[in-house]
């Protein structure tokens, strides 16, 4: 299986929080935060979100946001390609989350055919 470096932030109205991972092609992989180590809802407990960036190295990647505990998918979205057009500022919003302790965010990958 290939790898993939994956980076990503979520960003309250106040506050954002980069977070990072070695993703693993063809398989969900959790981003966990650049300092510390902490998956997303550790991270950012109880912080109502707004937008997520994502920006992967080729092909493809998706991500979500997932409760560990229930299985349930709160939030989805596509990253951007390294180099591409985007990340604006305002690029990744998605409709308002609490972020809640069991919630972690993943990334699926695929590389370049």
């Amino acid at each position: 299986m290939s790898t993939q470096a994956t980076t990503g932030s979520c960003f309250s109205n106040s506050q954002g929080r980069s977070y990072l991972v070695t993703a693993t092609d063809d398989e969900w992989t959790r981003l966990v935060t650049e300092t510390g180590s902490a998956q997303l809802g550790f991270g950012q407990t109880n912080l109502m979100v707004n937008s997520v960036q994502i920006t992967y190295a080729a092909g493809l990647c998706a991500w979500r946001i997932r409760n560990s505990v229930s299985q349930v998918t709160k939030r989805v979205g596509f990253g951007f390609l390294v180099g591409a057009c985007g990340p604006a500022p305002y690029s990744g919003s998605i409709p308002n989350i609490v972020i809640q302790q069991d919630d972690v965010l993943e990334v699926f990958t695929q590389a370049v055919s």
